[in-house]
């Protein structure tokens, strides 16, 4: 069963890993625009990379922010 995630605060944090090393990038929702997920990157280019359980921690993050877009 896939965790579940609060879309209430700030967003969820996941961790990942760039050129300078260990990070985590933000996935958000803004109260006024329900239906759009931002995803904000530690890097300028975006470089990261990502073992298979932080994607699928990724995968299942925007899984959840996307059903709570619908339920909006």
């Amino acid at each position: 069963m896939p965790q579940t995630y609060d879309w209430t605060g700030f967003g969820v944090r996941v961790r990942c890993r760039h050129e300078a090393g260990p990070d985590s990038l933000l996935v958000w929702r803004s109260q006024w625009t329900p239906q759009v997920i931002r995803i904000e990157t530690p890097t300028v280019y975006n470089r990261t990379a990502w073992t298979i359980e932080q994607a699928r921690q990724l995968r299942d993050v925007l899984d959840a922010a996307i059903r709570a877009g619908e339920r909006s």
